[in-house]
């Protein structure tokens, strides 16, 4: 058990525990807390947490020193005030902590990159609570948008009624910020799970079709927000993030003109353990 480590990833939007061990690197618990999109209750993020840690106990017990690290990213960096209080948090239960850059991010993204199933001639794209990385072959440098799933969900109405949902002028304003030499892409953050649980069926088990993911994110759009949270293949508040996500996608195709894209479950926290 000593081999093994634990990586928080304490993202805007939701809170994910990662666990490295001789068999790889698994996803073993998340936890949607939305840091962006409401006033942050600071002693509610300790509770949530230990909450998210307590399935953790064996290992818990048993870690050594360093074996548990956490990193926050854009909710902390628009925040000094949460990044110090989060840091006191995890320095309080023994955890390793530091905010990290949003070009850290796509360091770490493009390390997981390297280390995944991802095909070499796809671009790809990340994205988080408050911001995206994306990394095109076109360019050695990541392509960096200070924005994300909480601040679309905000501005375009993203969790109001279906009839209030700005779901057309999302696509619209994402698809002219988007990299102008966007190619076929893999999308990662849980998504291939996202739409297994959705029984879509995947080309050779790796690729979902436009006209697939176009019928399912039109069913959803649909869909109530306590019906969508009711449907969710993680705890259900993480399906409070699934328009924009697929606003993200549905812009990321019109402007690749690709007609299928890959989904992934690949997450920067993949990076973070790859360079252990």
């Amino acid at each position: 058990m000593n081999s093994d480590k634990l990586i928080l990833d304490l993202g805007s939007h939701s809170a994910k525990v990662f666990k490295k061990s001789d068999i790889g690197i698994e996803q073993v618990d998340v936890l949607t807390w939305e840091l962006l999109e409401s006033e942050v209750c600071l002693p509610s993020i300790e509770d949530k947490l230990k909450s998210l840690l307590s399935t953790q106990g064996p290992f818990l017990e048993g870690a050594s020193p360093g074996n548990i690290e956490a990193f926050g990213t854009e909710a902390m960096r628009r925040s000094p005030h949460l990044s110090e209080h989060m840091e006191e948090i995890c320095r309080n239960l023994r955890i390793a902590y530091r905010t990290i850059s949003q070009k850290e991010e796509a360091e770490l993204l493009r390390k997981a990159i390297s280390e995944s199933d991802i095909p070499s001639h796809l671009d790809v794209i990340n994205v988080g609570g408050g911001s995206i990385q994306i990394i095109t072959k076109e360019c050695e440098a990541p392509y960096l948008i200070p924005f994300g799933i909480s601040d679309l969900n905000q501005e375009f109405q993203l969790l109001g009624a279906p009839h209030q949902r700005q779901i057309t002028t999302c696509i619209k304003w994402l698809s002219s910020r988007l990299p102008a030499s966007l190619g076929p892409f893999a999308y990662t953050g849980g998504e291939k799970t996202y739409l297994r649980h959705f029984q879509i069926e995947l080309e050779q088990d790796l690729y979902c079709s436009r006209s697939d993911f176009t019928q399912l994110t039109r069913h959803l759009a649909l869909l109530e927000l306590s019906a969508l949270e009711n449907n969710s293949p993680f705890d259900p508040k993480w399906m409070r993030g699934a328009i924009a996500s697929n606003c993200v996608v549905l812009a990321g195709l019109i402007k690749s003109g690709a007609s299928k894209f890959m989904p992934s479950d690949l997450n920067i926290a993949h990076g973070f353990m790859n360079q252990l």
